[in-house]
């Protein structure tokens, strides 16, 4: 993340103590030392609490909170131990508690977990005009001065703080902010993120993140649409040369009819296409593609409350890259392309704004079997020409989209990928195909890719069996340290170069290539990563799976 600190410091209270009562029996179950059966956790998502006890018999552990999560949860008759971790932060302005339930042998016994600590600002998302200003943003907090940190990003140079954060009443403070007037065209964006520190851990991370505000600023080309004439016209930008065309559409959102008028959302989409290309496999499949822009003006360019777009994109703002939109109407502008079969379509929505974000949602049919279309909402991080906007656009569209490939991250706070969710993975790998660069195993023998791990071919391309992956910091793996998958660097290794592949040749083609095919096509296309920009970036958010409920009358 790209932050720097400039403020620390306010007041409040934390409280971690322990407090399960002194050989409290459930029937089953005796909790450990302390007076009361209460525990208290930190407001910070990440924060951990590891509870002990004993269990006379087999047992299991749930809370009745979603900001709260146990592990393990369940286990066998002896001395235990479970964590409780905190999922979101304690933004809500107030204390809040959950209930852990510890059962076994038909009783019970309940902790109340409570979390003392909070933070709230008042207004997370604030408009300012072009001509800038003084902005003073309202939050208040229980936590010590020395362990709230206020961040802004390193590249923001139009905000700049003021002196000092100014108490206003007992736990209410403000930061006073200046904003710049904003000489360029389009507006922009910038984030101050509030964390919890300490004296041995002064940066942001997504471990210790509590809450954000998130600035908009209008730009010179702010306006609002009064010519819809062009609204859903199709241009064909590339026709297909290979196989039976794979459609892949492109479509803007928040791009007023000026914008429209004087050629910028030609120049946002052809860019957009040529950033999607840039990586092996696909820029040697790009004949496969029937691609088309289709254009849609929106009654304003700025995504905020009070303003309307024609493809309703949201971005969840913050800490998160979590983007959406209107899936209906975003088929129903892809419908504009004439004959188009929305079964077997790539939709990318580009949004009109340098926010930093970008998801990809693929679809299951009402049955749950996969259907061949996914949106990618890709925002023009940065500007036009940046390094991070095409990232998006591969990481995406090329990855999640196209490829079904799924996240290689990983974070320490998630700990465990749960069962759960990893007999869900595996049956989309086996009934799908999707998700072909993470497993569920660390033998080299038994991996997806272990083909890979045992030809001299690949030798040299650093592939093995890394743990972390799916964000879970133990229980997934991948096949680098790096990748395009992972830090959005490096390119896509082996086993997602052979994925988006195979996924290419099915749907342009109509079959799956062996092993051979793919390395044969392999060795004679993909170039080892030489970029000069190799540092890696913030991950964009889990792809996300979602039944598809079409237009009506389809």
């Amino acid at each position: 993340m790209k932050n720097q600190a400039f403020l620390l410091f306010l007041s409040g209270l934390l409280f971690l103590t322990y407090s399960c009562s002194d050989e409290e029996q459930g029937g089953g179950i005796i909790i450990g030392h302390s007076t009361s059966e209460e525990v208290s956790i930190g407001a910070e998502a990440g924060a951990t609490y590891a509870l002990s006890f004993t269990a006379e018999d087999r047992w299991s552990a749930s809370t009745d909170a979603d900001w709260l999560e146990v592990s393990p949860q369940s286990g066998a008759a002896g001395q235990q131990q479970v964590t409780l971790s905190v999922l979101k932060p304690n933004d809500s302005g107030e204390v809040r508690q959950a209930t852990l339930s510890l059962k076994a042998g038909g009783n019970s016994v309940n902790v109340t977990v409570r979390q003392d600590e909070y933070i709230f600002v008042e207004d997370p998302v604030v408009t300012m005009s072009i001509d800038g200003g003084d902005l003073n943003v309202y939050f208040r907090t229980t936590l010590p001065q020395d362990e709230l940190g206020i961040f802004t990003q390193s590249d923001c140079e139009w905000m700049t703080n003021q002196p000092d954060t100014r108490a206003v009443e007992e736990v209410t403070y403000y930061l006073p902010v200046r904003v710049l007037p904003n000489e360029n065209y389009q507006a922009r964006t910038t984030v101050v993120y509030f964390g919890k520190i300490s004296s041995t851990n002064e940066s942001l991370t997504d471990a210790n993140l509590l809450a954000t505000v998130t600035i908009i600023q209008m730009g010179q080309g702010t306006g609002e649409s009064t010519n819809y004439e062009k609204d859903k016209q199709v241009e064909l930008l590339q026709p297909h040369t290979q196989g039976s065309g794979i459609p892949l559409v492109m479509v803007g959102d928040g791009f007023i009819d000026r914008e429209i008028d004087n050629g910028y959302y030609g120049r946002v989409m052809n860019q957009a296409v040529e950033n999607l290309f840039t990586e092996e496999p696909i820029r040697s499949l790009q004949d496969y593609f029937d691609i088309y822009s289709v254009t849609a003006v929106s009654r304003h360019n700025i995504f905020a409350d009070g303003y309307e777009t024609a493809l309703s994109c949201w971005m969840e703002g913050g800490n998160s890259t979590l983007v959406g939109g209107d899936d209906q109407a975003v088929q129903e502008y892809a419908s504009a392309v004439d004959g188009i079969d929305l079964n077997n379509a790539q939709i990318v929505v580009v949004l009109n704004t340098d926010a930093y974000g970008g998801t990809n949602y693929s679809y299951v049919d009402g049955n749950g079997n996969p259907v061949d279309f996914s949106i990618a909402y890709c925002p023009v991080i940065d500007e036009l020409g940046s390094e991070d906007f095409r990232r998006v656009m591969v990481h995406e569209v090329v990855g999640h989209g196209i490829g079904k490939l799924d996240d290689e991250y990983s974070y320490v706070t998630q700990g465990a990928m749960p069962a759960g969710e990893i007999a869900d993975r595996q049956q989309q790998q086996r009934d799908y195909g999707w998700w072909m660069n993470v497993d569920f195993t660390s033998s080299q023998s038994a991996v997806l890719w272990s083909d890979f791990l045992s030809d001299s071919r690949y030798a040299d391309q650093g592939l093995g069996v890394f743990e972390g992956a799916c964000t879970y910091w133990t229980g997934a793996y991948r096949s680098t340290e790096e990748s395009m998958m992972r830090s959005n660097i490096m390119g896509f290794n082996a086993p997602s170069r052979r994925a988006i592949y195979n996924n290419v040749l099915q749907r342009g083609e109509g079959y799956t290539p062996g092993l051979e095919e793919f390395i044969s096509f392999d060795q004679q296309t993909f170039v080892p990563q030489t970029r000069a920009a190799e540092t890696p970036s913030r991950p964009f958010a889990r792809p996300r799976v979602l039944t598809l409920e079409r237009l009506s009358g389809e």
